[in-house]
C-alpha cells in the first residue's frame, strides 16, 4: 500500500512531543507499506543528513519550507472572512498543495497530522484519509480564558471554524485520530453522527528508555517541557508561584529544573525564584529525567496525553501529575503516579515523596510496568497500521472495488 503523510513537524531529531509522536508512527507504518513524507521544515531543519535518516525507512522524503503564522498580516485578517482558521488561511501552502498532489497520484491514502496539514486532505478528495492527531481541546480553553468582548469573539469564532474544520473532514470522509478518549468525547460532541473518531494514545520507546544507572540527585524535581507552549508555562508558573515556596518551607533543599528552549518568552521572574533553573534545550532529556528523584506534571489546561509522563515511567522516575496532566492516560493514581490538584496538596505530595524512598522505589517500578505492557510504541503503531488498512479497505468495498 502507497500511504502519502503530511506533517506539519519536520520529525528528526524528536525534539518535541509531536515529533516523537510523528517520528515513531512513521516508523511503523513504514515498516509494513510504502511511505511518501511531505513535511514542512524550518531553516534550520531538514539537514541532508537528516533527510537521509528519514529515507531509512521512509520511501521518499519531500520538504517545504514551513510558513509562519502572522496574525496581523494581511492573509491573516482576510482569514476573519474564511470558513477555515485563520491560521489555516496564513499559513496555507501551494508548493505543499503541488507536492500533495504529484505524490498522491499513486498512492491509496493520504495522512494529514495534526491541524496544521487539515486543508491538504482537500487536494486529493478522492482518496482515502486520515487526519492524525487531532487536538481541539485548546481552542476551548482558549476561549474559556478569553479578556474582553473581542478578545471572547475572536476565540469564540475560531472555535466555530474549528468545528467546521471537523464536520468538513468528515463530509469528506476522513478517519479521524485523537491521543485520549476525553479528547474523542469533545469532538463526538461536534462532529455529525457517524464520524469515525479512534483512540490511538502516545507512547514511548520502552528499548531505547529504561531505567538507567544514573544517580538521581537528591531533592531534585523536573519538568521536561518548553515554556515555548502555553500550557506549559501555565504549568511552569503555577508551580513556581504557588507549590515550590510551600515545598521549601518544609525541604529547603528542593530544586526545580524546567528544560526545553524558552524561545521569545520572558522567564526572569520565574527564574529568579529560589531553587529554580531554566536548563534551556537539552540534547538528552533522558539523562536530566533519570538525574531527578521526581517528575512533575503541573498542568492546568491543554489536551493531548503527556509524553513527559511516559517517558519518565520508563526512565525509572517516579510521577507526580495534576488530575489534568494525567488526562487521558489509564494510569491507576497511588500506584503508577501520585495526583494532587491543589497547591498545598502538590506539596504535600512532593514533600511526602522526597522523604521516602521505598514509595519513590515501588512507584518507579510500577510505572515502568505499566508503560511496557500499554504504551508501547510497537503496539501503538500497529494500531494505525491496521485502521490505515480497514480505512483504505472499506472506501473500495463502499466503491465496489
Amino acid at each position: 500500500m502507497q500511504i502519502v503523510f503530511t506533517s506539519w513537524w519536520w520529525p528528526y531529531p524528536v525534539t518535541n512531543g509531536s515529533k516523537i509522536r510523528i517520528y515513531n508512527l512513521l516508523r511503523h507504518l513504514a515498516a509494513a507499506h510504502d511511505v511518501t513524507l511531505l513535511s514542512f521544515a524550518e531553516a534550520d531543519e531538514a539537514t541532508p543528513e537528516q533527510i537521509a535518516h528519514m529515507r531509512t525507512f521512509c520511501q521518499r522524503v519531500e520538504v517545504v519550507p514551513k510558513p509562519t503564522y502572522q496574525p496581523g498580516g494581511m492573509r491573516a485578517m482576510l482569514g476573519y472572512f474564511s470558513r477555515w482558521p485563520r491560521s489555516l488561511v496564513d499559513t496555507y501552502s501551494p508548493e505543499m498543495a503541488a507536492r500533495v498532489e504529484q505524490a498522491g497520484a499513486g498512492a491509496d491514502l493520504i495522512i494529514a497530522s495534526q491541524m496544521g496539514t487539515l486543508r491538504y486532505l482537500d487536494v486529493m478528495p478522492h482518496l482515502p484519509a486520515i487526519l492524525e492527531e487531532l487536538e481541539v481541546t485548546l481552542f476551548y480553553n482558549q476561549l474559556e480564558r478569553a479578556q474582553g468582548t473581542g478578545g471572547r469573539l475572536r476565540a469564540q469564532l475560531t472555535v466555530s471554524k474549528v468545528v467546521n474544520a471537523v464536520r468538513t473532514a468528515h463530509r469528506r470522509g476522513a478517519a479521524i485520530t485523537v491521543v485520549s478518549e476525553s479528547e474523542q468525547g469533545r469532538i463526538r460532541r461536534i462532529a455529525p453522527p457517524g464520524a469515525r473518531i479512534e483512540v490511538i494514545a502516545n507512547g514511548v520507546d520502552t528499548s531505547a528508555n529504561q531505567p538507567g544507572t544514573i544517580e538521581p540527585v537528591p531533592n531534585s524535581l523536573i519538568y521536561a517541557g518548553a515554556v515555548t507552549y502555553d500550557a506549559n508555562y501555565h504549568a511552569v508558573a503555577f508551580f513556581i508561584r504557588e507549590v515550590l515556596p510551600l515545598i521549601r518551607q518544609r525541604v529547603p533543599e528542593a530544586r526545580f529544573s524546567v528544560t526545553g528552549g524558552t524561545g521569545s518568552i520572558d522567564v526572569r521572574d520565574l527564574a529568579a525564584a529560589p531553587g529554580v533553573q531554566f536548563t534551556g534545550y537539552l540534547p538528552d532529556v533522558a539523562t536530566a529525567i533519570q538525574s531527578s528523584w521526581i517528575t512533575v506534571v503541573p498542568l492546568q489546561d491543554g489536551g493531548g496525553t503527556r509524553l513527559k509522563i511516559l517517558e519518565s515511567m520508563a526512565l525509572g522516575t517516579p510521577v507526580i501529575s495534576t488530575g489534568k496532566g494525567a488526562e487521558g492516560l489509564d494510569l491507576c493514581p497511588g500506584e503508577d503516579l501520585l495526583i494532587a490538584d491543589e497547591p498545598q496538596a502538590l506539596a504535600d505530595a512532593v514533600c511526602n515523596l522526597l522523604g521516602d524512598p521505598a514509595l519513590r522505589a515501588r512507584l518507579a517500578a510500577a510505572g515502568r510496568k505499566t508503560v511496557e505492557h500499554n504504551y508501547d510504541w510497537r503496539m501503538i503503531g500497529q494500531q494505525l497500521v491496521t485502521l490505515a488498512e480497514s480505512v483504505v479497505r472499506e472506501r473500495a468495498v463502499a466503491h465496489g472495488r
